[in-house]
């Protein structure tokens, strides 16, 4: 019975000591409704051009979220621009009746990026356009992106009205 009862509170020493040892190197784990922080990039007060004759094959950008951004403004001043049509961009950036005045030159500055959720961000610009374009291409207007495999993509596009 002695045997039994040594063996028994040598098993709590142990399991105790292992308890404490595991609290004391495992780092604690943070539960959190937050987004995650993207880290801000400085874009300042730089002003990205494009014209529908020029557009470059390249990204000319160094952020994978600017680049969605990049490749939209592309596809709706060339919507057989390379890679367009098989993307996964708004449908409406490939209608082609001339009444909606595509723009043939638009230019956009990075004004915010607001992280919405994990998989969801905005990016805010200011943007010109020599057309109209459903409204979508003068002024606050908003991209919202979503994760596409390693990169990132345009899932939609919104005006605000300042």
């Amino acid at each position: 019975m002695i045997k039994k009862i040594v063996a028994f509170v040598l098993m709590i020493v142990i399991l105790v000591g292992l308890y404490a040892w595991k609290t004391k190197v495992s780092a604690p784990i943070v539960n959190s409704d937050e987004p995650p922080v993207i880290a801000a990039k400085v874009f300042g007060d730089k002003t990205y051009d494009y014209q529908a004759d020029k557009l470059s094959n390249k990204c000319s950008l160094d952020s994978q979220m600017a680049c969605a951004v990049e490749f939209a403004v592309k596809c709706t001043l060339n919507p057989d621009y390379a890679g367009c049509r098989e993307s996964k961009l708004p449908k409406f950036i490939f209608m082609t009746d001339e009444s909606l005045n595509r723009p043939t030159k638009m230019s956009f500055k990075i004004a915010k990026i607001k992280p919405i959720a994990a998989d969801l961000v905005e990016i805010h610009t200011d943007s010109t356009c020599d057309g109209n374009w459903f409204g979508l291409c003068q002024g606050r207007i908003i991209y919202v992106l979503v994760p596409n495999g390693e990169d990132w993509r345009v899932k939609d596009i919104y005006a605000l009205e300042i």
